[in-house]
């Protein structure tokens, strides 16, 4: 299973290629193969009965996968919008430390190396690494911080700046949780026994080149299909999945509406 996973860090025509090769390969060889072993009487009658068996098979495949496609697309929505949520509970963060002073100062490098390494470090790789030790450390620094800052403060200030580093941490976890994310092995399971029901037509047809190429291009098609499911299939890993424009845009706006300057262009990609 971690081998496929790995597929998601390959260029995407790459996966196309591989899927659709190897659907079409498989397809050609069935038929080349067991047709002479099954001796399939290569009557007209014979012929309509495998050719429509076939097309019943495609239909509920190419089916099934439309709806792979649905649901893996709402997860990538999903998770697009807990990235969204987290760098907006970032900047709220940012505005409040800008708005205090002196006191807020202190903890605006934190939440700009804290953003980098979110962006960067942890959000590339925690699909397959989870929570990432160098993130986890600058969340640490992040929470200190602001701890320090909101007991020099105290009062309402110290409550709202607690109240913005907690929603901070939320979102976080929450992204974090979501990082697993995928369709249900259910779906997959499916997906491959209708594929391997659509290569156990390939014997009742005449193991002929021309037949075994139509076999092959039509399973390459197919393949094709999984492989765009496949694709959208995590979001956090997908080259069609999550964005991490919106951390993008709060170091922007950490830069303009601070004095880190260059402290926080290093950070930008």
């Amino acid at each position: 299973m971690q081998t496929l996973l790995s597929l998601h860090d390959l260029p995407g025509v790459v996966v196309y290629a591989l899927f659709m090769g190897v659907a079409g390969g498989l397809a050609g060889l069935c038929c080349a193969l067991f047709a002479p072993l099954v001796r399939a009487p290569q009557s007209k009658e014979m012929l309509d009965i495998a050719m429509r068996t076939t097309g019943a098979v495609t239909a509920a495949l190419t089916l099934t996968l439309a709806f792979c496609a649905v649901q893996a697309r709402s997860q990538i929505t999903d998770a697009q919008r807990l990235v969204h949520a987290e760098a907006a509970a970032i900047a709220g963060l940012a505005r409040l430390a800008h708005r205090l002073g002196a006191q807020g100062e202190a903890i605006t490098p934190v939440i700009a190396a804290y953003l980098g390494s979110v962006a960067h470090t942890e959000l590339p790789s925690m699909a397959m690494e989870g929570r990432h030790p160098e993130t986890q450390r600058q969340a640490e620094a992040l929470e200190m911080a602001v701890h320090i800052a909101a007991g020099l403060l105290g009062g309402s200030f110290a409550d709202d700046l607690l109240q913005e580093a907690d929603a901070v941490e939320a979102a976080r976890e929450a992204r974090l949780r979501a990082a697993q994310g995928g369709l249900p092995e259910e779906f997959w399971m499916l997906i491959a026994l209708l594929m391997a029901l659509t290569m156990a037509t390939g014997p009742l047809y005449p193991p002929r080149p021309h037949v075994m190429a139509m076999l092959g291009i039509q399973s390459a098609g197919l393949g094709a299909l999984v492989a765009f499911v496949f694709l959208m299939d995590r979001p956090f890993r997908s080259p069609l999945g999550v964005s991490a424009e919106a951390y993008a845009l709060v170091l922007n706006l950490l830069q303009h509406r601070t004095g880190l300057g260059n402290s926080v262009r290093l950070l930008l990609p």
